[in-house]
């Protein structure tokens, strides 16, 4: 083609950035630069063409389709991009009147002013990347590079331009393919990236949740008496351990509890282990009624629970509790045609009543009192009142 350069097949597309310095280097006049076009198209689909005017001459078809497919040559390039991004200021130019206004002779920059004449555009090209941002779409911003065509810009400026970080939701927007980008463009490469990061991220994220849930699962059952589902021993003792260290450090006392079942070896010898375990459930229940937030009913073993109760109970209080749980371990359960009878003995120390609270000594107070409600005919609620002179061994009722 006439003034057309020659391209070495072995440049390939690979040399296109090469390719369009060239272009912009040897068309010295509009008419020889239009011959280029097609090639531009088949290279660069995101190339823009704007003559000394400001008037759009050619654009690739990807960036046309960005513009929704309408009819844009010899349209001022204003009315459809700013120069700059989104989030910046953007000016006017103070002469748009005439084709070649003064501001092709300032010495200052004019990146950021845009009038009908097309000479702030020609500052474009001293520029090593270049903004714009599309009117009609100003979420997503272009970016690329901007290089005068002919001698002094005579034929205007040529624009290559990419999506660059908004390249997801320009093909989410305009409905871009792979067939929208030149075969040596690593967008689609990118996008593809871009999708198997987020799917391997998405699965990574659903794994360290499933892993998080079994942990917590794995660690709760561990706490869990597993027939009753209410704490066991070793979630007791921590959180004991954790009471008693609050206390110490002059916050709030708590009050222990510990229930002792009446009869119940007479319903598990008579009636059979799958009716005691019915029972156990039922008193679980019971236990879990009475409780408020930030108290904690475990099972320590056998028929013995205890109640681990935030706060100092008045003995009013510890007696009407007492009087509830009693009552309701009272009342008869029914499982399989047969009805149990059990009821409970309940000991009771507070951390009040210690100088210095030793856990030793309050599991040790609590099962005295334990003894002592059974001793006493059973059924009742005992309130430990510690003494030092005390003895240490006390047997245990049957």
């Amino acid at each position: 083609m006439n003034g057309a350069p020659e391209i070495a097949p072995s440049q390939g597309l690979a040399s296109r950035d090469a390719l369009r310095k060239v272009i912009a280097r040897t068309a010295t006049r509009a008419q020889e630069f239009e011959q280029l076009v097609p090639i531009l198209g088949a290279l660069l689909p995101m190339f823009l063409w704007v003559d000394p005017q400001g008037k759009i001459c050619a654009l690739g078809a990807t960036l046309q389709k960005a513009m929704g497919g309408r009819s844009v040559l010899g349209q001022p390039f204003e009315r459809f991009f700013r120069i700059g991004r989104s989030r910046d200021r953007l000016e006017r130019c103070q002469d748009a009147g005439t084709p070649l206004c003064a501001a092709q002779n300032q010495a200052q920059s004019c990146d950021r002013r845009m009038g009908r004449c097309g000479a702030s555009l020609m500052r474009l090209a001293q520029q090593r990347i270049v903004h714009l941002t599309l009117v009609e779409a100003p979420g997503i911003g272009l970016r690329g590079e901007a290089f005068s065509v002919g001698q002094a810009g005579e034929a205007g400026i040529l624009l290559s331009l990419s999506f660059g970080i908004h390249l997801r939701e320009a093909v989410a927007e305009f409905a871009l393919t792979d067939g929208d980008f030149s075969p040596a463009d690593l967008a689609i490469d990118l996008l593809y990236q871009q999708e198997a990061k987020a799917l391997v991220t998405g699965e990574l994220r659903a794994l360290t949740s499933r892993l998080d849930k079994a942990r917590k699962a794995a660690e709760a059952q561990a706490l869990s008496d597993p027939l009753t589902g209410l704490a066991n021993r070793r979630a007791m003792d921590a959180a004991l351990d954790q009471a008693l260290a609050g206390a110490a450090r002059g916050g709030a006392g708590f009050t222990l509890v510990q229930i002792d079942l009446d009869h119940f070896k007479q319903v598990n010898d008579s009636l059979g282990h799958a009716t005691g375990d019915y029972v156990l459930g039922v008193v679980s229940e019971i236990l879990r009624d009475s409780l408020r937030v930030g108290d904690l009913a475990a099972r320590m073993g056998g028929d013995e629970f205890v109640l681990l109760m935030r706060g100092t109970m008045t003995p009013e209080q510890i007696a009407e509790l007492g009087a509830r749980l009693i009552g309701r371990l009272s009342e008869p359960i029914r499982f399989e045609g047969a009805e149990s009878r059990i009821s409970g003995s309940l000991g009771v120390v507070r951390s009040i009543d210690y100088a210095a609270p030793e856990k030793a000594r309050i599991l040790w107070d609590a099962d005295v009192a334990t003894y002592a409600a059974k001793a006493a005919g059973r059924g009742q609620c005992i309130l430990h009142q510690p003494s030092e002179q005390e003895p240490r061994s006390v047997p245990k009722a049957g």
